[in-house]
């Protein structure tokens, strides 16, 4: 059985190379934006810079603040062309585009039907256990139920739903794990991420995050917004 600390290196040489350097990764998805120089961008940035200084900072590759994002529901890559991953009603090898349009004409019709903003809160230390991004829990019941309908009906809506739909788990990412490290410096690294969330981003209280949008990328370090998600107008 893996332990619980277990961090496999899913992004070496797919979204960075050993090095650091970004790699090619196009795709889509649907996030939420974290706003530029809001308390909880500048309080992850500072958690990223203080790791930065730690021990361990060379086995990992930063990502920049105009990234950072909580994914609602993952679209599409490039790489991974598995029926799971694909919508149903596209062959897995039209283009990347192709199938991009074919989300977007479907989104344009989703009604997005929950109220706004969805809120977040930081989620508990023994539950960060993702070297490199900040796990998030809905702020309460209500929350929860909102995100996970949503997700529901992205599913059956976009026809694709991964085997971890149900156990997906929310975070934001400040920066990707591009290299092994040891069962203790993981833990120490664990540690320190969870030390300055609790000193840095949970001051910030409930997270509030505005409408899902659906972005294209051509790797990591920027998401380009082609729309936001909205209710549809009922008729009268």
């Amino acid at each position: 059985m893996l332990s619980k600390y277990h961090q496999p290196l899913t992004h070496l040489n797919q979204k960075f190379d050993a090095h650091g350097n970004v790699l090619r990764f196009p795709g889509n998805t649907l996030i939420c934006h974290l706003p530029l120089f809001t308390p909880l961008s500048n309080a992850l940035t500072a958690v990223r810079d203080r790791i930065k200084a730690a021990p361990h900072a060379d086995c990992l590759a930063m990502l920049p603040p105009e990234s950072y994002h909580m994914t609602v529901f993952e679209g599409v890559n490039d790489q991974n062309r598995t029926r799971e991953r694909w919508p149903e009603e596209l062959p897995l090898n039209v283009t990347l585009a192709e199938c991009t349009r074919h989300m977007a004409n479907k989104l344009q019709t989703f009604d997005l039907g929950i109220d706004l903003p969805l809120r977040m809160k930081l989620a508990e230390p023994a539950e960060q256990l993702m070297i490199g991004a900040m796990s998030l829990v809905p702020a309460d019941a209500e929350e929860a139920h909102k995100l996970r309908d949503l997700r529901d009906r992205l599913a059956t809506h976009l026809g694709f739903r991964t085997p971890w739909h149900d156990s997906y788990t929310f975070h934001m990412t400040h920066s990707y794990l591009i290299q092994s490290m040891s069962l203790e410096a993981i833990k120490q690294a664990l540690a320190l991420q969870s030390e300055l969330y609790a000193e840095w981003v949970a001051p910030a209280g409930t997270i509030t995050l505005g409408a899902p949008e659906f972005c294209t990328f051509i790797d990591m370090q920027a998401f380009d917004n082609l729309f936001f998600l909205r209710r549809q107008e009922r008729p009268a």
